[in-house]
């Protein structure tokens, strides 16, 4: 839909004109750019937002009405939104340009684990097939996300776990607690244990 929107400067003004008298800024729909976190994301929030006014310029653009989400597809966009907003939060914020974040790559990391293994739990007797394909998805981001946290084993992690400790609200108890996933502690740990 995004691209029969912004296919040609007629269809976008159009879409551009429906939204004139009831927002303050309209807006198009985005695109999506597989090189770009949390693209996909925004361009979903975006058709949902710009729902009501993609309806009523489908009643000038008929011949794209095939593309018009269903219901059952609108529900699925809702709740990928829900599940995937709090990932959106943790990498806008690790990835924010001003302060220092270092000392939070682990509870991050532990953060966006919980969160997966919440949403898993949720569809674990689920039927539909759509929500049997986001679990399914949802274990593939968790491995993901876990061949991600493995990387901390490296050098760089130490760093991280350095940043960690001197962390004043943290220190050690991240660590301690075993709060941690597996990868990282152990050698954490034994790191903590040789400089100490």
């Amino acid at each position: 839909m995004s691209i029969a929107v912004g296919a040609s400067p007629q269809p976008r003004q159009h879409f551009i004109e429906i939204q004139n008298k009831r927002v303050k800024i309209p807006t198009t729909l985005l695109y999506n750019v597989k090189t770009r976190w949390n693209s996909t994301l925004n361009m979903l929030e975006r058709s949902v937002w710009l729902q009501e006014f993609t309806k009523d310029w489908l009643q000038t653009y008929a011949e794209f009405t095939p593309l018009w989400s269903t219901p059952e597809e609108w529900r699925q966009i809702e709740y990928i939104l829900e599940v995937l907003q709090p990932i959106r939060f943790w990498t806008l914020w690790m990835s924010k340009t001003r302060g220092i974040t270092i000392h939070r790559v682990f509870q991050v990391y532990q953060d966006i684990f919980d969160h997966l293994e919440m949403q898993i739990f949720k569809l674990e007797q689920k039927r539909m097939q759509w929500k049997v394909d986001i679990r399914e998805s949802l274990v593939k981001a968790k491995l993901q996300a876990a061949s991600y946290y493995g990387k901390t084993e490296s050098s760089r992690g130490l760093l991280f776990g350095i940043g960690t400790c001197l962390n004043p609200y943290c220190k050690l108890n991240l660590f301690r607690n075993g709060i941690l996933m597996p990868v990282g502690r152990l050698s954490m740990r034994s790191h903590i244990k040789r400089s100490s």
